[in-house]
């Protein structure tokens, strides 16, 4: 018997990555199971929420209630602007500090290791490290070291890490791609980092192919500075997105 449910690929993509949470909703209301989540990102830290058992209108909830200072926490150490701390601190309350092991359904995130290059599978261990991982922009957050590994952002080589999802088994996969945006405009340290980054995930975009049986992608058209403000625009972009091809996800069951 073919087994029920899909796969979800989440994409890096920033503040983008907040339509992650519209496409969830859209699955829960369409009572449409996820057997898995592979992330990337920001798709890494959507998706450990909903695999720790938020539904999406919760995660909705979490997203639209924090606050750029509750995140934020300037560094001393030469290798990132913020130390991530405070990020680490909010990813261990809102994943209860749970541990990969104990997500119902399985996730799996991308990192990549700064000093050899390669790709992380990170898929045990304590979920908010994990996280953290995935999470850390380059030159913005400071690395992760775990096992001997300077881990930084996933994006970096694998923005929609399909190729992940298709490791969950025969389940068919849906990728979540949110894009890049570049600013128009860089005015400060932080946007000159965030565009060099952007860069990179716009070069991945175009040259490397999103292999799924389904590829959602939301209509984002704010800057990226909006995207902070419109959270509730942005999930609305991915839930628009989703509803466009319940039909679809529904004959691949």
């Amino acid at each position: 018997m073919k087994p029920k449910g899909v796969v979800l690929a989440l994409s890096s993509g920033g503040a983008r990555g907040f339509a992650h949470i519209g496409v969830l909703k859209t699955l829960d209301r369409f009572q449409i199971p996820v057997a898995g989540i592979a992330g990337s990102s920001m798709g890494g830290l959507i998706g450990s929420l909903y695999c720790v058992g938020y539904t999406g209108s919760m995660i909705q909830e979490v997203a639209l209630a924090v606050r750029r200072n509750d995140w934020i926490d300037f560094s001393l150490s030469k290798m990132g602007l913020l130390a991530g701390r405070k990020l680490e601190t909010l990813l261990k309350q809102w994943t209860h500090g749970c541990r990969f092991e104990d997500c119902s359904p399985p996730l799996k995130v991308v990192a990549v290791d700064i000093e050899t290059g390669k790709p992380v599978l990170i898929e045990s261990g304590p979920l908010s490290e994990g996280i953290r991982a995935t999470v850390s922009i380059p030159g913005i957050f400071s690395p992760v070291i775990r096992d001997q590994q300077v881990l930084v952002d996933g994006g970096i080589l694998n923005r929609v890490p399909v190729d992940v999802a298709h490791s969950f088994g025969e389940f068919p996969v849906i990728a979540v791609d949110v894009g890049v945006e570049l600013a128009p405009k860089v005015g400060s340290m932080f946007d000159v980092l965030f565009q060099t980054f952007d860069l990179m995930a716009y070069q991945l975009k175009r040259f490397t192919p999103v292999r799924a049986d389904l590829v959602i992608e939301p209509q984002l058209k704010l800057t990226r500075e909006a995207h902070f403000s419109k959270v509730a625009e942005v999930i609305r972009a991915g839930e628009i997105a989703a509803e466009e091809v319940v039909r679809e996800i529904r004959a691949l069951l």
